[in-house]
């Protein structure tokens, strides 16, 4: 990624990996990004906590499982927790059109 972006946006990524390779992509992009105005927007088909749901994101996950190796869905909390272990705070959740959601996270 260029050093001059302050925004780094991943629409439909993190689900492709499991969660270390997904770690070792956000942590890259965290180190990236500027101290100042760093921001990272996530979109995904989050599950919810219990991972039962909503059935797309539900079936997107069971996509993943199949066709990737090591690919799956996640819910806002495993997103939230990837991103606080690389650093990043303030996050945020935002409604899309279902079943799409963002999660935004700041550097500072």
């Amino acid at each position: 990624m260029p050093n001059d972006c302050d925004v780094a946006f991943l629409s439909h990524v993190v689900h492709i990996f499991d969660i270390d390779k997904s770690i070792t992509l956000l942590n890259k992009i965290y180190d990236s990004l500027p101290s100042e105005n760093g921001t990272i927007i996530i979109s995904e088909w989050l599950l919810n906590d219990e991972k039962t749901g909503p059935i797309p994101s539900a079936l997107m996950g069971l996509t993943m499982i199949v066709e990737n190796s090591g690919g799956r869905g996640y819910s806002y909390n495993e997103i939230l927790q990837m991103l606080t272990k690389v650093g990043f705070k303030n996050m945020e959740r935002r409604p899309l059109i279902e079943p799409a959601e963002i999660v935004i996270g700041y550097k500072k």
